[in-house]
């Protein structure tokens, strides 16, 4: 007997969401200088790969905190914003990030 369902955590989802747009924005925001032929493929996936693999982890790890302080909505919204901010922050101060992606 199994207690798995086949549905996904808050905080799952929200990592997922947090990756697909972080990654589609920067791809949005670096093709011109894809077509223009400044940025190579191999240096626009991996500076999508990147940022999505960032703000899937902010996404996540903030709405895992945010649903442990349920119930209290003023707590609530100081923890998603100021991990949010703290992840990006150490995610960039880690991979050696200077331009934010």
């Amino acid at each position: 007997m199994s207690n798995s369902t086949n549905r996904l955590s808050s905080a799952n989802r929200a990592m997922l969401v947090g990756a697909i747009a972080g990654g589609g924005g920067t791809i949005v925001h670096q093709w011109n200088q894809y077509k223009d032929g400044s940025l190579s493929t191999n240096e626009l996936v991996g500076n999508a790969a990147k940022t999505a693999l960032k703000t899937g982890i902010a996404s996540g790890a903030t709405t895992y905190v945010a649903e442990k302080m349920a119930g209290r909505p003023a707590l609530s919204m100081l923890t998603i914003l100021s991990v949010g901010a703290a992840g990006l922050y150490l995610l960039d101060q880690s991979s050696g990030s200077k331009d934010g992606n």
